[in-house]
């Protein structure tokens, strides 16, 4: 059987799919949120966010407020914002941008073969999201952006056939392009069912994959079709495969609040800390983000260091050190998910706007990260482990609407 498989393909018309796709819906404000819903009929936002801002009884998350995520989902194919593209289709995605390009493959990936190991996964979920999921995914019936996968292009015999063939299909013009307001364009090509099988085919030797991004998706998916009882060969998972190479990995910063030590306080805890890491200070005009494995910047209201973790290794990761070392060493934070005294901050965040954020707010320090490395991600999942939460930040951010996966 398949593992990576066409599906039925719903998607947007070529003339609408810029209005329709949208961004997670945790990524806008609720005056972003506000405005998209009030001047972009088209957006998928009405899909997931259907009881608008404020105006609903309906609590989120509720089943009630699923069968309302169903029914605007059903009303968008009845209006033709959604559009049927083919029962047996593959799509071929690429993401643009000034500093970063990815081209890939989206299919769907067979739950058996996630079961088999097929796809290496290196995050633990959490029960409560997982079953929250499962109850969307139920009542909704479909998905409606892919998971983020990646194979190792350097170590797998078929991987420069099937770059050929994703550069032989997007020679041609696409299907829909766009360019979004975050200056990020997006091509896409829908394959026939012919190409598709074909590259379908080529595909299967694509194993093992490694989840990049998507992991409560995932465990939501397997935990319905163990629900249900299902085992068809046909329940799959809709994923964006992309080689290693194309990931573009940032760091995921922590922030610590509700310490207002000065310069002393921290050099003569850093010194505690010998020989687990060594630390330098550092001039803020001349400093720029840290970009290798062991190396952290800290930043405080005045001053800046470059930390180096001795113990930084490919088992052992930096937020993990981190961790350990300084925030439950340190100040006794032992639940890094959930403690209210640490905040996280997307990779994207530059340098300059860190340190802005430390002077501007005196009992708050933050841990800039070095990006974890794609070998670290790989040696995690292969033998089962898992990272610490928040350890990368990776791209490309994958729009919803733009792609649907009907269960």
């Amino acid at each position: 059987m398949n593992w990576i498989r066409p599906f039925t393909l719903i998607a947007p018309p070529a003339d609408k799919s810029h209005l329709v796709a949208s961004r997670s819906y945790l990524t806008y404000s609720k005056s972003e949120l506000r405005d998209k819903l009030d001047r972009n009929p088209y957006s998928y936002l009405h899909v997931i966010n259907p009881t608008g801002i404020g105006s609903s009884k309906i609590k989120r998350g509720t089943a009630p407020f699923f069968d309302r995520v169903r029914e605007r989902y059903l009303e968008f194919k009845v209006s033709g914002w959604l559009n049927f593209q083919g029962e047996s289709r593959l799509a071929i995605y690429r993401q643009s941008s000034n500093e970063h390009t990815c081209t890939g493959i989206v299919a769907s990936i067979s739950l058996d073969g996630i079961r088999n190991g097929e796809l290496k996964l290196h995050e633990q979920t959490l029960k409560r999201r997982e079953q929250l999921f499962a109850k969307y995914l139920s009542k909704v019936q479909c998905n409606a952006e892919p998971v983020l996968c990646a194979y190792d292009d350097s170590a797998l015999a078929d991987a420069n056939e099937i770059q050929k063939t994703l550069e032989l299909h997007t020679s041609s013009r696409p299907d829909m392009d766009f360019t979004t307001t975050d200056q990020i364009r997006h091509s896409v090509w829908i394959l026939s069912d012919a190409e598709s099988a074909e590259l379908s085919e080529l595909a299967q030797s694509l194993t093992p994959l490694y989840l990049a991004d998507g992991h409560h998706r995932v465990a939501s998916s397997l935990a319905l079709d163990d629900q249900q009882g299902s085992k068809k060969p046909s329940s799959g998972l809709m994923a964006f495969i992309i080689p290693e190479s194309e990931l573009l990995i940032r760091g995921y910063h922590r922030e610590l609040k509700e310490v207002e030590w000065n310069t002393a306080q921290w050099e003569e805890a850093l010194n505690s800390l010998k020989p687990h890491l060594s630390f330098q200070r550092k001039e803020r005009n001349r400093l720029i983000e840290p970009t290798e494995v062991g190396t952290v910047h800290l930043h405080t209201a005045s001053q800046s260091w470059k930390l180096t973790l001795n113990e930084s290794s490919l088992e052992r990761v930096d937020a993990e050190i981190i961790q350990t070392r300084i925030f439950e060493g340190l100040f006794g934070i032992t639940d890094a998910r959930n403690d209210p005294k640490l905040n996280y901050i997307p990779g994207t965040v530059s340098s300059k706007a860190l340190i802005e954020q430390c002077e501007n707010q005196p009992d708050r320090s933050i841990f800039e990260m070095s990006p974890i490395s794609s070998d670290q991600i790989k040696s995690t999942a292969n033998r089962g482990g898992f990272l610490p939460p928040k350890s990368s930040w990776i791209e490309p951010k994958l729009r919803s609407g733009l792609f649907i996966h009907e269960i």
